[in-house]
């Protein structure tokens, strides 16, 4: 019986656990947070269509029946390869026989650190909450503020980076200006907000087809949102967006623009790439050592045609399915056969009824992909709980325009 410690219970993490849990081997489980987080509907609490409850799920509770896993609360500071433990931040250490590593990523601002002082990525729950209060807020400021000039900073959102995460975001605070609250206020119209979205690259949603790009962008526009596309960040600072064709004042700067993966993949002293993915190889082990898997957004896959796979949850799921045989089954590294992940196709919402998606060589768009975005994501929530609650808060943030979790509760300065 092997003991093996997963590091992260996202995606990829627990699809390896959900799938070698019956195997006679002991496992520990340790995540940072006591929850499993289902990420693409992040977005979603940060702009008050959802709860925190309603888009995670206890650890503890999915395990609750495998006497042979044990959940640790807790960060991983060091790991030790050659004596096989890791240390945590409450100084206990861990042994293992094999290791999965699921850690994911946080954003990265290519050098320029000091920006995340005065912006805000979008990670983890606590993320999402502080920029729903930071939005709710900026109407409230601007609605006690007398100071047009001052009144327009609050009113100004920034948005930079064109990716999914960037255009859901601008999609859903257009709705909460231009739909939700307009009728609300009484000392200024909420419609004079301005979103604006900023891309370095030719187009928004690079990684789709040009058509389903442009088909994007025209949503977007309708909404209200204004893009920025072949401008790039130079500098932000307080209450400040600099770029190298204009400066936006605004007290409102959501970060939604590169990847960097945890800085606990340095700990394994292995070949990382030029975003700090540890290179794996072809049965997601790294090069120095067969005992210790890397999967996930934390993995720089690199397939038979030479392209590396994204850091997206179904290839986490996916790769979390693939280790897990191999160790239950306890094939041998020599006679693995290749990590083949299997593309189910990508989406995107970008707004109200509105999204894209490709599934195989099939284009949609419009209602009808939105339509099935929110079954697909229906699907994948964990729980009947969380699918009803958040089935029914779609109901109201999306037909009856009613957001539910419009609550400001925390100082945020």
């Amino acid at each position: 019986m092997a003991k093996i410690v997963i590091i992260g219970g996202g995606f990829g993490g627990l699809s390896f656990l959900q799938n070698a849990r019956k195997s006679k081997n002991e496992f520990v489980l340790i995540d940072r947070t006591n929850h499993h987080l289902f990420q693409p509907l992040l977005y979603q609490v940060a702009t008050a269509v959802l709860s925190p409850a309603d888009i995670t799920v206890p650890l503890r509770n999915l395990f609750k029946n495998d006497k042979n896993v044990r959940t640790i609360l807790g960060e991983v500071k060091e790991i030790n390869r050659e004596i096989k433990e890791i240390t945590l931040d409450s100084k206990e250490i861990v042994s293992y026989d094999k290791l999965i590593i699921s850690a994911g990523s946080s954003y990265s601002y290519f050098g320029n650190n000091e920006w995340a002082k005065f912006s805000k990525g979008l990670k983890v729950i606590n993320d999402a909450l502080d920029i729903r209060e930071k939005i709710l807020k900026a109407f409230e400021k601007a609605e006690n503020e007398k100071d047009e000039n001052i009144r327009k900073k609050y009113l100004n959102f920034v948005i930079i980076g064109g990716g999914p995460t960037g255009v859901e975001l601008a999609g859903s605070i257009a709705e909460i200006a231009y739909k939700n609250m307009t009728k609300e206020f009484r000392n200024f119209n909420t419609s004079d907000a301005n979103i604006y979205l900023i891309e370095a690259g030719e187009r928004i949603l690079p990684t789709y087809s040009e058509s389903l790009s442009n088909k994007s962008y025209k949503y977007l526009t309708d909404f209200g949102v204004r893009i920025r596309i072949k401008e790039r960040v130079v500098n932000i600072e307080e209450m400040c967006v600099t770029t190298d064709k204009d400066t936006i004042e605004t007290d409102n700067i959501i970060w939604a623009a590169g990847n960097e993966a945890s800085p606990l993949i340095k700990e394994l002293e292995t070949e990382i790439d030029n975003e700090g993915r540890a290179i794996v190889n072809i049965d997601c082990s790294i090069k120095e050592d067969e005992d210790v898997y890397v999967i996930g957004d934390a993995a720089s896959f690199i397939t038979e045609s030479g392209e590396t796979l994204p850091g997206i949850a179904p290839v986490a799921i996916q790769q979390g399915r693939y280790v897990a045989n191999n160790i239950k089954n306890n094939i041998l590294s020599s006679d693995r056969k290749a990590f083949k992940y299997s593309d189910k196709g990508m989406m995107a919402t970008i707004g109200r009824f509105k999204a894209i998606g490709v599934v195989g060589n099939f284009e949609m768009a419009g209602f009808f992909a939105w339509l099935f975005w929110s079954l697909i994501h229906l699907i994948y929530l964990i729980g009947y709980r969380s699918k009803i609650l958040v089935a029914i808060e779609w109901v109201f943030a999306y037909f009856l325009n009613k957001r539910g979790t419009r609550l400001i509760y925390r100082e945020i300065d």
